[in-house]
C-alpha cells in the first residue's frame, strides 16, 4: 500500500538532493586551475565497449571490432603515460575483453579518486565518407536538447545491461530539478573537461593530421556520474574505410594514442605549475624523455576521403567584442575568467579593470584584458590583473586564434 508511493517520492527527493549537491560543488569550483587539490596524479582510461558489446562493427572488412581497437589505443594510453610520466598512476576501467555497465565504469574512477576520466571510442555513421576525430563532455547539447547520433550510439549500449532502467535516470527536459542536476554537473568541471578535450583535438588534428571535428556537448551516460572532468573520445570513423584502415593499423593506434599521452601531458602541466608561475599553452619549459613514443611525422596520413570543402569545416569557436586593431596579428592577453554569463565588458564588471574583452567557446564566454604586442607589457598587466583575479594568467593570439605562448615570445618584439 504506502510501497506504492516510495519510489516516486524517492525519486524526487534524489533528483533534488543531486540538484543541491551539484550545485553547491559547482558553486565552490568554479575554475579549471584551482591551487587546492591541482595535482594530476590519477588518470582512469576506459576502453569503450567489451565483452557481448562489441561496439560499432566498422565496414564489416576486419574481424576486430570498436570494442578492440579502443582497447588498444587506450593500453597504449596507459603505457605512455607511465613511462613517461612516472608520479601519475593510469587505471583502465577493463584490462580484457569484459562488458562493463555504463555506470559501473565512473563508479571505478571516482572509487580511485581519479583526476581525469578519458573514456575512448570509435565512430559510426550511415555516411561512409564521414570522416575525422571529435571529443565530448558532459551537456545538454543542443538547444532543442535532442541527442546527436554519437550520443545515440553511446547511450545505447546501456540496453545491453540487467535491469538497466533502475541504473540511470531518465533526463526529463521538462522537470526543472532535473535540469539543474544535470547542470550543476556540467558547471562543476565543464571547463577542465572542455580543456582537456580541446587539447585532445588540438593534437590529433595537429600531430597526427586527422579532421578536427571539434568539441561537443552531449548527455552521454557514460560521463554523468562522475565526479572529476571527464571527455569521451571519437578516434574517427570505423564506417570509412580509408579512416578504418588506419584505426586498425598499428602505426594509427600508435599515433592516436601518443595524441591522447601528449594531451594529458599538457594539461597535467598547465594543473601542476600554475603556481610555479608557468602557466602556459605547451611545455616546452618542462622537457620530458619520451623513449616509448612514437614519432609523429609531419605528412598527413594519407586516407581514401577526400578533404573536407572549407565552407562547410566546422568552427571551433565564435568571437565577441574582440576589435582587432589594424595591423595587430600577434598579441598577448590576460586571462581573468570563465562564466556561462555573457557580461558587458565594463570596468564595473571587472573590478575596475579596463580593456577587457571576451570569447565564446562551447558554450562559456572567456574574458580577457589587454591586447598587448611586446612581453614585457603583457608581463606587466598581468601582476597588475593578479591583484584582482589571483587565478589569471598570460595567452597569446594570432588575430582571434589562440596560438603558443612560448611561440608567441619567441617572435614578440
Amino acid at each position: 500500500m504506502c510501497l506504492g508511493m516510495v519510489g516516486p517520492s524517492f525519486k524526487g527527493i534524489k533528483i533534488a538532493g543531486l540538484a543541491v549537491l551539484f550545485t553547491v560543488l559547482a558553486a565552490f569550483n568554479p575554475r579549471p586551475f584551482r591551487a587546492a587539490n591541482a595535482g594530476v596524479n590519477i588518470i582512469v582510461i576506459d576502453p569503450g565497449h567489451g565483452g557481448k558489446d562489441p561496439g560499432n562493427l566498422g565496414t564489416g572488412r576486419y574481424r576486430t571490432r570498436e570494442k578492440d581497437v579502443s582497447f588498444d589505443v587506450s593500453a597504449l594510453v596507459k603505457k605512455y603515460i607511465e613511462e613517461n610520466l612516472p608520479d601519475t598512476k593510469v587505471i583502465l576501467t577493463r584490462d580484457d575483453d569484459r562488458f562493463i555497465e555504463l555506470y559501473q565504469r565512473t563508479v571505478i574512477a571516482n572509487r580511485a579518486n581519479a583526476d581525469v576520466f578519458i573514456s575512448i571510442h570509435c565512430n559510426a555513421n550511415d555516411n561512409k565518407t564521414a570522416y575525422g576525430t571529435e571529443s565530448f563532455v558532459l551537456g545538454m547539447g543542443e538547444k532543442d536538447q535532442r541527442l546527436n547520433k554519437t550520443a545515440q550510439l553511446e547511450n545505447a549500449a546501456r540496453l545491453l545491461e540487467e535491469n538497466w532502467e533502475s541504473n540511470y535516470e531518465e533526463l526529463n527536459t521538462n522537470n526543472p530539478a532535473a535540469i539543474i542536476a544535470l547542470r550543476a554537473y556540467q558547471d562543476a568541471f565543464l571547463e577542465q573537461s572542455i580543456s582537456i578535450a580541446d587539447e585532445i583535438q588540438r593534437q590529433f588534428e595537429g600531430r597526427v593530421k586527422r579532421r578536427n571535428r571539434g568539441v561537443k556537448q552531449q548527455p552521454l551516460a557514460v560521463l554523468r556520474g562522475s565526479t572529476m572532468p571527464a571527455v569521451l573520445v571519437e578516434l574517427g570513423f570505423l564506417t570509412n574505410p580509408g579512416e578504418e584502415d588506419f584505426l586498425q593499423s598499428t602505426q594509427g593506434k600508435e599515433l592516436l594514442a601518443s595524441a591522447i599521452y601528449r594531451a594529458v601531458k599538457e594539461y597535467k602541466f598547465k594543473r601542476e605549475q600554475r603556481d610555479a608561475g608557468i602557466q602556459t599553452e605547451g611545455s616546452s619549459l618542462t622537457p620530458v624523455v619520451e623513449n616509448s613514443v612514437p614519432p609523429v611525422s609531419d605528412k598527413p596520413t594519407e586516407t581514401s576521403v577526400e578533404p573536407i570543402p572549407e565552407s562547410i569545416a566546422a568552427a571551433p569557436s565564435t568571437v565577441i567584442n574582440v576589435a582587432i586593431e589594424d595591423g595587430l596579428t600577434l598579441h598577448f592577453s590576460v586571462q581573468i575568467a570563465v562564466s556561462r554569463n555573457d557580461l558587458p565588458c565594463l570596468p564595473e564588471n571587472f573590478k575596475g579593470l579596463e580593456s577587457v574583452w571576451k570569447q565564446e567557446q562551447y558554450g562559456l564566454y572567456k574574458y580577457f584584458c589587454g591586447r598587448l604586442t611586446t612581453f614585457t607589457e603583457a608581463e606587466a598587466l598581468k601582476e597588475e590583473v593578479l591583484e584582482h583575479y589571483p587565478d589569471a594568467y598570460l595567452v597569446a593570439f594570432e588575430k582571434d586564434k589562440k596560438i603558443d605562448l612560448n611561440e608567441a615570445k619567441k617572435r614578440a618584439p
